[in-house]
């Protein structure tokens, strides 16, 4: 279960930190992260690929504990969804909701806790690129260095990606994050876009008990 959270964490970790921007607008960026963190909910719809297609996914937090997500993964026969609240979590894939046992649950709920109770860390140094359009909007962007996948020679199995964060100067909340390669108009990689829905409203499912069969 734990790799239904593992897609969320992406979007607060799409790629290491990097340390080499003169320009540093980090503080940027982790003010608006830990703005959202704060937030009574918000949502996060995440797109990246795997060797079946397109992965989606949509994450719903809810202050204090609470975590809804849904991952729609090509040929599989149902979408993955996955509940916590507090202590305890379910998980369905297609068949109902079953509670997850203590072991299992504990894994999902500790990613929950720590996204939604801990303070954003440090995010390293990030480029600020400015006011930009993205989707009809006026963005502000920050980008950390662009850099290749960790021990791998760089090359067109292997090229330059980089974070970018994308900010709403009204209120200072992030909307979208992309990981691209460094060439001009590059398509997003992933894509991890956050609203921040008013009815958002995470309750326990309808599940058989942990240990129990249909």
């Amino acid at each position: 279960m734990r790799r239904a959270v593992c897609l969320t964490v992406l979007a607060t970790s799409l790629f290491p930190a990097s340390h080499a921007f003169a320009a540093d607008c980090a503080g940027d960026v982790q003010a608006a992260l830990e703005k959202q963190r704060t937030q009574p909910a918000f949502r996060v719809n995440t797109k990246q690929p795997s060797v079946r297609g397109e992965v989606s996914s949509q994450t719903d937090f809810q202050q204090p504990d609470r975590m809804y997500n849904k991952v729609e993964v090509p040929g599989e026969p149902g979408a993955l969804e996955t509940v916590a609240i507090g202590r305890w979590a379910w998980a369905s894939h297609g068949l109902g909701f079953q509670e997850l046992q203590p072991q299992f649950a504990q894994s999902v709920t500790f990613d929950v806790n720590a996204k939604l109770q801990t303070p954003v860390k440090p995010v390293g140094k990030f480029d600020c690129l400015g006011t930009v359009k993205r989707d009809g909007r006026d963005l502000i962007a920050y980008r950390n260095e662009p850099r290749a996948a960790e021990g791998k020679p760089v090359g067109p199995d292997n090229p330059m990606l980089a974070r970018t964060v994308y900010v709403d100067p009204a209120n200072g909340l992030p909307v979208l994050e992309t990981l691209s390669e460094v060439t001009p108009d590059a398509p997003a990689i992933v894509s991890v876009a956050y609203s921040y829905p008013t009815d958002i409203k995470i309750e326990a499912p309808d599940a058989i008990p942990a240990g129990r069969t249909r």
